[in-house]
């Protein structure tokens, strides 16, 4: 029997442009920005993360500074990273992966541009975690550098640099904005705090230590360290170049670009465990490149840069055209 063509279309355009819109409602809303289900201080200070004077960036007694092995490029700024646990509580090690963290947990991120007594502080990012749900904001700090301030709608502001002509237009992001990184599903998540990506040596009191194993000896880290594996520093030459690719993708991609990311649904899963053939770098590796070197609303990441990552274009260059 000769088949109809026609029936490969379907009859109703009405009921196919239905469907597709379904689909698309289905995915802005899973894009939805990420609601707290809690209040934010309206001042910084009210946190007592930093002993007075605050702009001397100086951690209170208890509070944990961390480093990391490889971090997010945000327009060449340098960058602050805190946890204040709840007394007498501590984080636990869960592979590594985020450690589970306490009720009450309060993760910090203070974002600004060279050192004192010319330090210009720019923003301070806090996740607190309550009733078992992770909650963002936003604080601004003032040009006096005397305070910091709950920011909801986002702001630009000047830096002088050597980078970009020697002006950034520094863009703070909405409050709303953070779900556009931080989301995992329909929940918020922090980012850079994994063990494998603290399992680094860091110098404490003058003497080169392993990070993890002294937050455990000081009671902030509980449960076994082992195995825990280590995220390289994609700035380390010494790396091959697979695995600097592979973990500046992780950091500076892989929020969005995997399952459950604001961008789950493009067919990337960039995480750095995620086997090649799985990741679709090999298939998409040319658009990931015109993405990253495209400047404007193209650009990719899409949040907390305003310039090209020179050193990183280069450096996911190398590393695509090694795949083959």
């Amino acid at each position: 029997m000769k088949r109809n063509k026609s029936t490969d279309i379907d009859p109703d355009p009405m009921r196919t442009l239905s469907v597709l819109l379904l689909l698309v409602l289905a995915s802005c809303a899973a894009n939805e920005p990420i609601a707290n289900n809690m209040s934010f201080a309206d001042s910084l200070s009210s946190y007592r993360l930093f002993k007075e004077p605050m702009f001397a960036l100086a951690p209170n007694d208890s509070i944990v500074c961390y480093e990391l092995s490889s971090t997010l490029f945000t327009d060449y700024a340098e960058k602050q990273r805190l946890i204040k646990l709840p007394p007498g509580a501590s984080m636990h090690a869960n592979g590594d992966g985020l450690p589970d963290f306490p009720e009450g947990t309060l993760i910090a991120k203070t974002f600004y541009y060279g050192e004192p007594p010319s330090r210009r502080i720019v923003e301070t990012r806090l996740l607190i975690k309550h009733a078992e749900k992770w909650n963002a904001a936003v604080y601004q700090w003032n040009r006096e550098q005397t305070a910091a301030i709950l920011l909801t709608g986002g702001a630009v502001v000047e830096i002088a640099s050597h980078h970009a002509s020697g002006k950034i237009r520094y863009q703070i992001p909405a409050a709303k904005d953070c779900s556009g990184c931080h989301r995992n599903g329909d929940q918020l998540m922090p980012i850079g705090p994994k063990l494998g990506n603290m399992n680094r040596t860091i110098m404490q009191a003058g003497v080169s230590v392993n990070q993890l194993e002294a937050l455990h000896r000081q009671g902030y880290l509980s449960g076994t360290l082992q195995p825990v594996s280590q995220l390289p520093d994609y700035n380390d030459t010494s790396r091959n170049i697979t695995e600097r690719g592979r973990a500046y993708l992780e950091m500076n991609c892989a929020h969005c670009h995997q399952p459950g990311g604001w961008a789950g649904h493009k067919q990337l899963d960039l995480r750095y465990k995620t086997a090649i053939k799985e990741t679709g770098i090999l298939l998409n590796r040319s658009q990931i490149m015109s993405r990253m070197a495209l400047p404007g609303d193209a650009h990719m990441p899409k949040t907390g840069t305003t310039l090209l990552h020179a050193e990183g274009v280069e450096l996911i260059r190398r590393y695509v055209d090694s795949l083959h």
